[in-house]
């Protein structure tokens, strides 16, 4: 008597980001609780090699969870109802705008505005600023090892160790800086999106 018919839209700038994330070095797989075709077709138009269907939370969890013992770091993206746990567990959580409210409240990060490559610019900056930590901890150990046994000598003397030290100190504070440099919607944002997306 009647044919009713429902689909999910994929979201344009989804198959963009994929592929930026696999251009970044990571593996991107789909948990689906959908027991239907949907997942396998879904996974194949976005360019997604792995793809699990007909998952329950619990199967979704563990699935992370063998992940994580394995050595990966799990970043999940999800809006549902039974995303909300695994969103909890995963090493990172995005949730977008329209997602439940339990799947929001789950989430370390929730898209404002639902464009779906502030997962990739998050992602970045997270990177960067990893580099910067690690520059700044390089220097200081560096700097500390040089110039306290200079100055506990006697070669250095004391103000000229006090303003080193202070300089030092200025370095870590204006390489820290650097991570201001493009906020999320600016133009070099989207220039360092674009460079990763063309490997």
């Amino acid at each position: 008597m009647a044919w009713i018919g429902l689909n999910d839209e994929v979201r344009q700038e989804a198959a963009d980001v994929i592929g930026t994330a696999r251009c970044m070095g990571l593996n991107v797989e789909l948990l689906t609780g959908d027991s239907t075709a949907q997942g396998a077709l879904l996974a194949r138009t976005l360019g997604i090699d792995t793809v699990n269907v007909g998952q329950t939370p619990q199967q979704k969890m563990a699935h992370v969870q063998r992940l994580q013992h394995a050595g990966a770091v799990v970043v999940m993206v999800g809006d549902g109802l039974n995303d909300a746990p695994v969103l909890a567990l995963a090493d990172a959580s995005f949730a977008v705008s329209g997602a439940t409210d339990l799947a929001r409240s789950q989430a370390d990060f929730v898209i404002v505005g639902g464009d779906l490559h502030k997962i990739i610019n998050t992602l970045l900056k997270a990177r960067q600023c990893q580099r910067i930590v690690k520059q700044n901890l390089a220097w200081a150990l560096g700097y500390n090892l040089c110039a306290i046994p200079l100055a506990a000598l006697g070669f250095v003397p004391p103000w000229a160790a006090a303003i080193g030290m202070s300089l030092s100190s200025l370095l870590v504070v204006g390489n820290s800086m650097r991570l201001n440099r493009w906020p999320a919607n600016s133009r070099a944002s989207r220039r360092a999106v674009w460079k990763v997306s063309t490997c």
